[in-house]
């Protein structure tokens, strides 16, 4: 055995020896080590020449993926004897100074492979590595690799960094504190070095002996040294003595050259400066990303949270202000992740891979809420827009105005808010310039209106199927109402989720309306933007070119279209943008600024006089805006004069005018419409209530009617207690967003309640737009305590459910992934069923394009709240009882399980994949208990969670993989209430 040994070990030396080119040193998570040309902190990897020959490069390759070696070939290039080189595994796919790979390295470890035309030539397994440190070989050692200092370029420094020095620990948190502090530092055994300019410590700062004192505002970085031992990571903590604002603060904390530097300072003007604004050249024009740290203290200034991160300067001519936006990013190479915080109070939405302290764009220098104060007069609509909270911002300790936090539009702004996979997008911005994805389908939506009579049902159909009709119409009225003068040529961006048969049609986002509400006007409320979009006049240079406004001339052809657009301007200027509202708005903004805005507009020169004066213009425009809009629509669509309608209603219902549903609260309501405009009305009964009918100008005992109104309309819905306290037929699943992996379609399942058949014919299945009217064919019939599927597509829907016989199809449309209203209308015009579902809670999120349905929890509960409605197991259970145990006697309950039961895992042993089956038994759901699946090593750590979570009665089987193990024994522990049960496995490599 031994002589074994010595024979591999020669020849493993041998082999090493002969190697021509080897991969000699690693960096994952580069922050300051190295920079490339293009002032960035890429991830890098080091090769070199260990022999007395030239060698070509040509037929040589990089790869992070064994499977696909040629991930990356190098251009034709000499490496020299015994030389180093360095490529950037940036990403970027380039070669400029540097070579530029087309993939990056994970920090958290991954193998790199260098190959030629037929075999490997040398591979490591790269750890997960600490910011600027590398991984690097040791040649005399047997070819083995250590943690190390970096040395692009250089030798290897053989001397192997295994850990850290202790933390540094201060003994007062980061905080506001109304007088003078002492602080004191603790780090172990381990030196202390600190700063108190935001600069970087190292070894040659100021070293800590005794507690600091602290009488103004400061920074306070720190770290620690240890012979032998890497540095610790810098603590943070900013200091702020007798500062008094009502703001939250933004503590921005960078090394000073990170942003002043003239060479690589994002913040400066650097050597490529111009003297013209907005001084193209500077450094801030650069695409360039420093690391920082950020902190945010909240409204009663604790410390929300404290995390490095990244930041690049933001924005277009506004770059040329004093005040300077910047983009906050959360990402893994400055060793985080999304930020998980509560950063606007009260938004459904909480986790932020980045963020944007905005100086206001071109309203920095006037009322700094202009853009805010339009993004939240539809923040209740359904419209993408951008949240907002201003902020007292500090940089390195030093007052920097008023920031106001804003969302970054982003793949991750998409799919945190709609629960879509980043990846399968497609978002587009201006003239169809790819953000991400590919802008395919919406080059064929252009095609198509280009080239057809927009005028039919058929186009109707077409552009019901492509796009958002509602949310694409709401984003034209408001940029209208608005006066946005830098758009539409400018600040569109729009998205959809990238495959086929997609439930997320073409959608807008309302950002950057800083030009809008008398910007640079006085009189602007009086100015014509709806001409300026719909009449194919390019009204000023490239302001509003002809592509800009195809979309809109095209689809207003379209009468249904039309009707609906001028609909909308009366709904919204009955409702969101009516004067009081919109002007009771401003005043709240501009009361938000009271204490700080002064302090503000002094640090950096604006007078209180031109914020005054531009909050009096968008008051203004506030006012006398909807009178001028009217008159425009008038004048444009020849929609007649003004009528007045006033709706009341008697107690068990709610009525729903065009677009929006009006407050029962608020009863009587009068709204302002316009002659030959046919206008919508919907009644909607309460649940235990029933429509009796509309009175006084209209007789109709439809729940939807369609009129003109007249000069003065007066109409009352009438309900009344619904003596039948159950209804007959209930909706009971719905699927409105399917995975990518299982696109079913959209479809919704019915329910009979009943002990007798229901005949069902010549009913009708609806949705929030009128339009969509499915009616059910004659002689179609529901057998008692059975189920009816209603699809939209036959063939979506039979390829993922061909075992599922009783449904009905094609519905003709689909669902809105963001929630919608539905009804379910008998033969006589009354609404047996009726809700609106949503994709927040609590409704459950899952159901949102993850591959789970709604499923009604229980029968005889209340459908119309999202609390009777749990997410089903996997793709849902269309024709038959939901998995999550709705009230039904149904034959397959046999078939659900009486005991709880652990299974023996399967293969056994295994590697690295292996199945676990257990089983909840039959009960009240009600009562069930939370159920874990855990993993635990032999040692009884844990390895993973598998399972934590309410689970409903029935068997299970969930997959674990164990590729990041090594071989031995493990446990997995069920547990569910009082029931515990343990299981042996084994995984063998």
């Amino acid at each position: 055995m031994k002589k074994l040994i010595i024979l591999f070990i020669l020849l493993f030396t041998i082999y090493t020896n002969a190697q021509s080119i080897l991969i000699n040193e690693v960096m994952a998570s580069n922050k300051i080590t190295i920079l490339d040309e293009d002032g960035e902190p890429s991830d890098w990897i080091e090769l070199y020449n260990n022999s007395e020959n030239e060698i070509n490069l040509q037929n040589y390759f990089l790869s992070d993926d064994s499977l696909n070696l040629k991930k990356w070939q190098f251009e034709n290039m000499i490496l020299a004897p015994r030389e180093y080189l360095l490529i950037f595994a940036s990403d970027k796919d380039t070669v400029m100074n540097y070579h530029h790979t087309n993939f990056k390295i994970s920090a958290s470890g991954e193998k790199i492979f260098l190959s030629d035309s037929s075999q490997i030539i040398d591979q490591v397994i790269v750890p997960a590595l600490t910011v600027d440190f590398s991984y690097g070989r040791i040649f005399n050692e047997f070819n083995n690799w250590k943690i190390q200092n970096p040395t692009p370029g250089f030798e290897n420094n053989n001397n192997e960094i295994i850990q850290s020095a202790d933390s540094v620990v201060a003994s007062l948190p980061s905080g506001v504190y109304s007088s003078a502090i002492s602080v004191e530092l603790s780090a172990g055994d381990s030196e202390i070095y600190f700063t108190l300019d935001g600069s970087d410590p190292d070894s040659n700062s100021t070293k800590y002996t005794d507690p600091i004192d602290i009488s103004n505002i400061t920074i306070l970085k720190a770290i620690s040294y240890k012979q032998n031992l890497k540095p610790s990571l810098i603590s943070h903590h900013s200091y702020f003595i007798g500062v008094d604002t009502d703001l939250p603060i933004i503590s921005l904390i960078t090394d000073p050259v990170n942003l002043f530097s003239d060479s690589i300072g994002i913040y400066a003007n650097g050597p490529g400066w111009t003297p013209n604004p907005p001084h193209h050249g500077a450094n801030f024009w650069m695409d360039w990303e420093r690391p920082a740290h950020v902190q945010f203290f909240d409204d009663d200034k604790n410390l929300g949270f404290s995390e490095n991160c990244g930041i690049e300067i933001y924005g277009a001519y506004t770059r040329s202000f004093a005040q300077k936006s910047f983009s906050v990013k959360f990402k893994e190479p400055y060793n985080s992740s999304a930020l998980e915080y509560e950063l606007f109070p009260g938004f459904d939405i909480t986790t932020f891979n980045s963020f944007i302290l905005r100086n206001s764009g071109n309203d920095f220098q006037f009322t700094h809420f202009r853009d805010a104060m339009m993004q939240s007069l539809v923040k209740d609509l359904d419209i993408d827009y951008l949240e907002y909270r201003p902020a007292a911002a500090y940089i390195n300790g030093e007052y920097w105005g008023i920031y106001n936090i804003r969302e970054k539009i982003s793949e991750h702004y998409i799919a945190n808010r709609h629960g879509v996979n980043p990846d399968s997008i497609d978002m587009l911005e201006g003239n169809m310039e790819v953000i991400h994805g590919d802008s395919l389908h919406y080059a064929e939506l252009i095609n198509y209106i280009s080239n057809n009579d927009m005028t039919t049902d058929e186009a109707y159909k077409y552009i019901d199927k492509k796009i958002d009709i509602d949310n694409c119409l709401l984003y034209f009225a408001a940029e209208v109402y608005y006066n946005s003068q830098d758009w539409p040529a400018n600040n569109v961006k729009f998205w959809r989720e990238r495959k086929e048969n997609g439930k997320w049609k073409w959608k807008w986002i309302l950002f950057d309306l800083d030009f809008g509400f008398n910007l640079y006007e006085t009189s602007g409320q009086s100015e014509n933007h709806l001409t300026y979009l719909l009449s194919g006049i390019e009204t000023r240079p490239g302001s509003n070119p002809p592509w800009s406004t195809l979309l809109p001339r095209k689809i207003l052809e379209n009468p249904k279209i039309k009707n609906k657009f001028i609909n909308l301007i009366s709904d919204l200027l009955n409702s969101n943008f009516k004067s009081d509202r919109v002007v009771s708005i401003i005043n709240q903004l501009k009361n938000h600024l009271t204490i700080e805005g002064p302090k503000h507009r002094t640090r950096w020169g604006i007078s209180d006089f031109t914020f005054n004066d531009h909050v009096q213009r968008m008051t203004k425009f506030a006012q006398e805006r909807p009178n001028y809009l009217r008159g425009f629509v008038r004048n444009f669509f020849g929609a007649g004069e003004d009528g007045l309608i006033t709706i009341n209603s008697t107690q068990g219902g709610k009525i729903k005018i065009n677009s929006i549903i009006l407050d029962p609260n608020n009863y009587p309501w009068s709204g302002k419409y316009f002659f030959n405009v046919p206008i919508e009305a919907v009644a909607i009964p309460d649940k235990g209530y029933k429509f009796v009918g509309w009175s006084e100008e209209n007789s109709s005992t439809e729940t939807t009617i369609t009129f003109n109104v007249a000069r003065s309309t007066f109409l009352t819905a009438t309900f009344s207690v619904d003596s039948s306290t159950a209804k007959e037929i209930v909706i009971n699943e719905i699927n409105y967003n399917s995975s990518d992996e299982f696109d079913s379609g959209d479809w919704i399942e019915l329910y009979n309640r009943k002990d007798f058949e229901i005949d069902l014919s010549n009913w009708y299945f609806s949705d929030s737009d009128s339009s969509h009217k499915f009616i059910f064919p004659s002689e179609t019939k529901i057998a008692p305590k059975s189920f009816l599927v209603l699809v939209e597509s036959d063939s979506l829907f039979t390829s993922k459910f061909p075992e599922v016989e009783n449904y009905l199809g094609e519905l003709g449309f689909g669902f809105n992934g963001s929630g919608e209203f539905m009804k379910l209308v008998n033969k006589n015009g009354e609404i047996i069923d009726s809700l609106t579902y949503d994709d927040n809670l609590p409704w459950p999120i899952e159901a949102d394009g993850n591959g789970n349905t709604l499923e009604l929890v229980d029968a005889e509960t209340d459908n119309s709240v999202g609390e009777s409605w749990k997410e089903s197991r996997k793709n849902g259970t269309p024709g038959k009882v939901n998995s999550v145990l709705v009230s039904i006697n149904d034959e397959n309950s046999a078939n659900l399980p009486n005991q709880f039961l652990l299974m023996q895992n399967y293969p056994n042993p295994f590697n690295p994949l292996t199945i676990i089956e257990y089983s909840i038994p039959l009960s009240d759901i009600r009562e069930i208990s939370n159920v874990s699946l855990i993993i635990y090593d032999i040692l009884g750590k844990v390895v993973e969670v598998l399972v934590n979570e309410k689970q409903n009665t029935g068997n299970y089987k969930v997959e674990f993989n164990g590729e990041n193990l090594s071989s031995g024994i493990y446990f997995y522990t069920l547990k569910c209430g009082n029931y515990i049960q343990s299981k042996k496995m084994i995984l063998l490599k």
